[in-house]
């Protein structure tokens, strides 16, 4: 049962969530009240001002990072009220209800044809990109399928890193936490006109936290420890107006691999000693034309991403591993046609699986050709249109055309209002496809998911302190796809008729005066599956959150930077979690103590909440959220 403290902050949440709804509907909310000049890249392959973009849009930048002390991508985004699902060993985002998102660096695809994250075929885990040198972070949902290919059904994250600057500088960071959690880090970077560099590494170690159960008592999760290093580099060199660009990235976590428990009221683990090893790296070689002069348009460039695994789980300690890799070679144009701006472009991708598990072994490769082309119309009287297509070939499924059309009106230079259409196409993986695993039967019969989804949605600046916002979707899908246990201990993945989701997103921002500022959200998710035969598919434990309430109060004044955010869940089933709902608290305090030199504190699950977010029909509770816990840091820089 909820505490009287509880309902009173939901009450607060719900009165501001509909205040905000009742002057004006939008789609997301920003660090301050709405800047409408801000630059969105990812929702068009084109720069464009966010009041010109037909579609539901959340920018994080790095001022928001930096005030924000995040430790990690996650944390970012759960602090700008984007949903992400997280695991002892990784965490991954989901926008309108679905984990089926595209996640991109620099526009660089970082999804995989394989299981990367156990449980959830289309997720990657967004901790192994450092936060440490990110400039943005461009978060579009909606079917993408059209401007990105399969995997974008839900929506794209796209994770722009800093481009080196000017001079000499280096930063260093510290953090101390509950559990041991140590963290350091640096960046330094240099160079003078035409030659620069960055280069930044973080080291992370914590051993395994503790978690409240549904009685109250606390206990410690098995093999929840993190051991991380990452390393980055880049190099531009600038030719006249081009610039060519060098990247590397290196992730390598020795984490444990509990991944889940066996019995949540005695810290009982799937996997108590398992460990999971693993290296993922990445190179990109990018050649920009105009990059001085005409932005980021047009483009070629070439790239190569790796994962290697080797781990164990259950109790059995049953061995797996995997060497994943893929080569792409992908180019852009980008033309000013009178009132058209045109892109056309290309990919080529060569992806190559090899998997062992349990003794089993799969060795698969995979080619995927698309070109497509996006253009904007600027069709007077400040309305726009947006519309693309693309044509995709995977030598498993075929080729396939993904279309979208988003069409905009800016009222004034404060509102906009646009009503979006968008194709979806999602490809089984090849480990559906092939497994061999002694616990997952092969389905060679796959047919790939499509669908569409429409989103009609708002954005006002009602004066300048209060803004505010909403979207409403509705996505459907053909053939989607679930997994279907065919006894104890065998089971395999199968395309389901059809899947139906509809929700809403309503957020607010009104600063008070020059220090205080108020945040409030809410969102509403629906989810409906039927099988083949017409019958429903009782998953109701995959809607992660109903009804989600949000509220930051934050202060920032001289040196001070001080937020608290207070997220409230409800309408959970209560066949695939412990509770219906839950409520936390975060608090996160920035001083500065000079412009070189700050120090922070944040505090997480300050209501010391007993809840997990990943649900589990057989098992609830498996997935359980760490207690209240606290890290302290510092940084300077020189």
């Amino acid at each position: 049962m909820k505490s009287m403290m509880n309902k009173a902050m939901l009450t607060t949440l719900v009165g501001l969530a509909l205040s905000g709804a009742a002057v004006s509907l939008a789609a997301d909310v920003q660090d301050t009240v709405y800047d409408f000049g801000e630059a969105i890249t990812t929702a068009s392959r084109m720069a464009e001002k966010k009041i010109d973009v037909p579609a539901d849009t959340t920018v994080i930048t790095a001022e928001n990072i930096e005030k924000g002390n995040y430790a990690n991508v996650s944390d970012a985004l759960k602090a700008n009220n984007v949903p992400v699902v997280q695991k002892g060993f990784a965490s991954f985002v989901e926008l309108n209800g679905d984990t089926r998102v595209l996640v991109l660096v620099n526009g660089r695809k970082m999804n995989w044809e394989h299981l990367i994250i156990s449980g959830d075929n289309n997720a990657v885990d967004i901790d192994q990109i450092p936060i440490e040198n990110i400039q943005r972070i461009e978060v579009v949902k909606g079917p993408n399928s059209a401007l990105y290919g399969s995997r974008a059904v839900a929506g794209v994250i796209n994770i722009i890193t800093k481009e080196p600057e000017e001079g000499n500088k280096t930063t260093v960071r510290a953090e101390y936490g509950t559990w041991k959690d140590r963290k350091a880090s640096i960046v330094t970077q240099g160079g003078d006109t035409n030659n620069r560099y960055m280069i930044s590494y973080s080291k992370e170690r914590r051993n395994n936290y503790n978690y409240k159960d549904t009685n109250g008592n606390t206990h410690e999760f098995p093999a929840s420890y993190i051991n991380r290093d990452m390393l980055t580099a880049r190099y531009d060199h600038n030719y006249s107006d081009d610039r060519l660009s060098l990247e590397f990235t290196r992730s390598e976590k020795k984490d444990g691999y509990g991944i889940s428990l066996n019995n949540p009221l005695t810290g009982d683990g799937y996997g108590p000693k398992n460990s999971l090893e693993s290296i993922a790296t990445g190179y990109a070689l990018t050649y920009t034309f105009g990059a001085l002069t005409e932005g980021e348009g047009t483009y070629v460039r070439m790239y190569r991403n790796t994962e290697t695994s080797d781990s164990q789980f259950g109790i059995e300690r049953t061995p797996y591993a995997h060497d994943l890799s893929v080569d792409v070679l992908e180019g852009q144009k980008t033309w000013q046609l009178n009132d058209h701006t045109l892109v056309i472009g290309g990919e080529y991708h060569n992806e190559h699986i090899w998997e062992m598990n349990a003794g089993a072994n799969m060795n698969r490769v995979s080619i995927t050709k698309s070109v497509y082309v996006e253009d904007k119309w600027d069709m007077g009287d400040n309305w726009t249109l947006n519309y693309g297509t693309r044509y995709e070939h995977n030598d498993f499924f075929g080729g396939d055309w993904a279309s979208h059309v988003g069409i905009n009106k800016k009222l004034s230079n404060d509102t906009h209002v646009y009503l979006a259409w968008g194709q979806a196409i999602n490809n089984p993986t090849l480990k559906m496809l092939y497994s061999t695993a002694p616990n997952w039967k092969a389905n060679k019969d796959l047919v790939k998911e499509t669908g569409h989804t429409t989103t009609l949605g708002i954005d006002s600046r009602i004066n300048d302190k209060l803004s505010v916002s909403a979207s409403v979707y509705d996505s459907r899908l053909k053939n989607a796809l679930d997994w279907q246990q065919l006894n104890k201990e065998e089971g395999r993945y199968i395309n389901i008729h059809k899947e139906k989701r509809r929700g809403l997103n309503l957020n607010a921002t009104y600063q008070m005066d020059e220090a205080w500022r108020l945040k409030a959200g809410y969102s509403y998710s629906k989810i409906d599956r039927t099988n083949i035969d017409g019958s429903a598919v009782l998953t109701s434990g995959d809607n992660r959150r109903p009804n989600a309430y949000s509220m930051e109060l934050s202060y920032d004044k001289n040196k001070w930077n001080v937020s608290t955010q207070l997220n409230y869940v409800t309408g959970r089933s209560v066949n695939a979690y412990t509770d219906s709902s839950y409520f936390t608290w975060d608090m996160n305090v920035n001083y500065q103590i000079n412009d070189t030199t700050k120090v922070y504190a944040k505090g997480f699950n300050l209501t010391n909440e007993s809840y997990e977010i990943e649900p589990n029909s057989y098992n609830k509770g498996a997935y359980a959220m760490p207690e209240r816990h606290f890290v302290i840091g510092m940084e300077h820089s020189f």
